[in-house]
């Protein structure tokens, strides 16, 4: 090594503090005057004010209802109806989608009966504040029995980008082929052609999608292949360029051939170049596991996989940066003979820091998947807790020195 480039090399180091942090460590804090009674399922987002934003699904006079909330000043408004009917889907694998522009446009989606399955409705506002319009359906196909899983990622000049998966018509050949699709949603609200992004998935676990400055999307997702193996794939290109897609590439190579869908996909966050998946498995004779891996080439290529947690996961889980500018990964544990909602920090080198308690729940499918958005101070976590909503805070223990601002691609 030169002695230039040994130069060079450290002023990168220096100029990146997030590289150098070891055993990171957080602390959880409940928040319960965020508490939202009868609902569950939620999602979360901030917009471009830091305004926090959740949705759910609620059931009133036995009819199901999605709503929205907004965050004001310590306080939730009061909710906006975003669709209420029969028709209405309610799964707690599968939840609605919400994602604000760059412009304040937003877009949301959800789940509703077709009569003979189920897809995907989507609505949006093409500025701030302003109402959404009418729902339309999100897919070209109305004949296939599943739509769902829905990813979603606004634009940077305005549009949004929705990746799904997509199975065949009940009785035809392809039935039982789960295909994952892209399609760009225009300005207007109108659909761009879509996009076969890989031809064969897995059948329910979720999709994730991470947008960069360049205008390049990374989809991730769990694959499938005819001999069954479903390992954690992505796809990499500019929506606005369908044909830059590259092939479905493994983002670590299991081998994996559970006996049916584990309903455990991947989730994806990124702090500027600095890209995280963290991703399941539980291989016959090994114990189920978490494993993180980290680009910092905004997502072109991947390191190898890292360790969160093995004994007692269960999934589930959701990722996002802390203010540091390293990942917080969160899941559902089993410890003892009790099921919490955990939380780490995981370093850009080294291992995890120390798993920290969330909540305790039940350990049914009726506690759904967690949810985190990232803050200027820390983590907002979001769960189902019994028939309610509750939130808490992640921070990372921190000195000064630590911060890192985000870089962008």
């Amino acid at each position: 090594m030169s002695f230039l480039f040994f130069c060079a090399l450290s002023l990168l180091q220096v100029a990146d503090p997030a590289a150098q942090i070891r055993n990171p460590k957080i602390t959880v804090e409940a928040l319960p005057q965020l508490t939202i009674e009868s609902a569950m399922y939620p999602g979360l987002v901030r917009d471009n004010n830091g305004v926090l934003h959740v949705w759910y699904f609620r059931e009133a006079d036995g009819i199901k209802r999605l709503e929205m909330r907004r965050l004001v000043d310590g306080e939730f408004t009061a909710p906006t109806l975003i669709s209420a009917s029969d028709k209405l889907m309610v799964n707690w694998a599968d939840n609605p989608r919400f994602v604000i522009g760059k412009d304040g446009s937003s877009m949301i989606t959800w789940l509703e009966s077709n009569g003979h399955g189920y897809g995907v409705k989507y609505a949006f506002s093409r500025e701030g504040g302003s109402a959404l319009t009418e729902p339309r359906w999100l897919h070209q196909d109305q004949l296939g029995a599943e739509h769902g899983f829905v990813s979603l990622v606004a634009l940077a000049d305005g549009g949004f980008f929705a990746a799904w998966l997509q199975g065949g018509a009940f009785g035809e050949a392809g039935a039982y082929q789960t295909s994952l699709i892209g399609v760009v949603i225009k300005e207007d609200g109108t659909l761009a052609d879509e996009k076969v992004l890989d031809e064969l998935v897995c059948d329910c676990c979720d999709t994730d999608t991470e947008i960069f400055n360049s205008g390049n999307v990374v989809v991730t997702y769990r694959d499938r292949n005819t001999d069954e193996v479903r390992d954690t794939y992505f796809v990499r290109g500019n929506p606005l360029q369908p044909d830059s897609f590259t092939a479905p590439m493994p983002l670590a190579v299991e081998g994996w051939k559970p006996a049916g869908c584990p309903v455990n996909g991947p989730a994806i966050a990124s702090y500027g170049r600095h890209t995280s998946v963290v991703l399941f498995s539980d291989k016959k004779w090994e114990v189920a596991r978490l494993q993180i891996v980290q680009s910092k080439g905004g997502g072109k290529k991947f390191g190898l996989p890292t360790v969160v947690s093995a004994k007692g996961t269960i999934g589930r889980a959701d990722i996002t940066y802390l203010p540091a500018g390293i990942a917080a990964v969160a899941w559902l544990h089993k410890i003892d003979d009790e099921v919490w909602w955990v939380a780490k920090a995981v370093p850009r080198k080294g291992m995890p820091g120390p798993r920290m308690k969330i909540a305790k729940v039940k350990g049914t499918r009726a506690d759904g998947f967690i949810s985190l958005v990232a803050g200027d101070d820390g983590i907002i976590a979001c769960y189902t807790d019994g028939g309610k909503l509750s939130f808490s805070s992640i921070k990372f223990e921190q000195t000064a020195t630590d911060a890192v601002d985000g870089q962008t691609e």
